[in-house]
């Protein structure tokens, strides 16, 4: 079965595509990055491909890999190529490439962090950080700061605890329309689910123990019934089908949900459920079109804990002969990956 996984120069593309290829699929290693380490390092089966943003470029240049590579279905692993998809349904189902999005709307209210908030605050099962009007922030600011992040955009790009009037100014005339809410303390937590929009979602929550640019370095599973619960109804109010990480805080007063990123973590390489694995599940459900998991998935949960350590690493690429055998081959060392 041959699937294109696009993202494969992030942490979540990665995974997804690595964990295709451990379960016997052909994969197409797609980016946008020509620089990508996954392109580099895969030649043979590399795929560059324009920004999701270009609009009519992007759509034909996936169509033309899809084509190429005899595609079965695509995989798509970056924010902007989910909202891309989720606006052009009628396109890709005349393009003959199955795929797995969450509706328009769902992916709006997701990728927009302030409606987030917004939508959490008006059902009371569901708690989001506090936001600060800007009356709030004519009196002194909290003792601990404030958090500021960006209205939209992954990875945590531009987000900082702020303790001095002078920083939040400069801040907010790069982010005008940022949020500016109370600083969390408990411990931060992401979840890694799949939900059919009929079954009950399967979750796998993980500690995020050490993040750079928001992105999880050293995560660990474990095992919390009634945290699941609650992050399969905020999956099943907001609609979110196919495969997302929900992102929290456990604080001592209850969970409260920071973001829902459509599509799978960074980290989701640790997440198993039992003998099997999240991807797997996704991927069998995206390459039969099918959407209602196996019913003895939900009947019992053997739980372990995996840890997953993300450590800097090098991979050499080594040109060789002028020849078409061996040439960009990539050659790991020892200790390498």
């Amino acid at each position: 079965m041959r699937v294109i996984v696009t993202g494969t120069g992030g942490a979540s593309g990665y995974a997804v595509a690595l964990q295709a290829e451990q379960l016997g699929y052909d994969v197409l290693w797609a980016d946008a990055d020509p620089l990508c380490p996954a392109l580099l390092s895969h030649p043979d089966r590399a795929q560059l491909l324009p920004l999701a943003s270009e609009g009519d470029a992007y759509f034909k240049a996936l169509g033309d890999a899809a084509e190429t590579f005899n595609a079965a279905c695509v995989s798509f692993n970056t924010d902007a190529e989910v909202r891309y998809a989720a606006g052009q349904t009628q396109a890709l189902t005349m393009l003959g490439l199955p795929y797995w999005t969450p509706s328009e709307d769902a992916v709006r209210i997701c990728s927009d962090k302030a409606e987030f908030a917004h939508r959490l605050g008006q059902d009371p099962r569901f708690h989001a950080p506090r936001s600060f009007t800007a009356k709030d922030l004519q009196a002194e600011l909290p003792a601990e700061g404030v958090f500021l992040k960006r209205r939209s955009g992954s990875g945590g790009v531009d987000s900082m605890v702020c303790s001095s009037r002078e920083e939040l100014g400069a801040w907010l005339r790069r982010n005008p329309d940022g949020l500016v809410q109370e600083v969390l303390t408990g411990q931060e937590f992401s979840a890694d689910c799949l939900y059919t929009g009929s079954d009950q979602p399967l979750v796998v929550a993980r500690r995020r123990l050490r993040t750079r640019a928001g992105m999880s370095t050293v995560t660990k599973t474990f095992h919390d019934p009634l945290l699941e619960h609650l992050v399969a109804d905020l999956l099943q109010e907001l609609h979110v089908v196919g495969p997302s990480c929900v992102q929290g805080f456990l604080q001592p007063d209850g969970v409260v949900f920071t973001e829902v990123n459509v599509r799978f973590g960074g980290g989701c390489a640790a997440a198993y459920w039992g003998g099997t694995h999240l991807v797997e599940q996704y991927l069998a459900l995206l390459t039969s079109e099918e959407r209602r998991l196996p019913e003895e998935l939900h009947d019992r949960r053997p739980f372990s804990t995996t840890t997953l350590v993300r450590h800097p690493s090098y991979l050499t690429l080594h040109d060789g002969p002028e020849t078409n055998e061996g040439a960009g081959l990539a050659e790991p060392r020892v200790g390498e990956r």
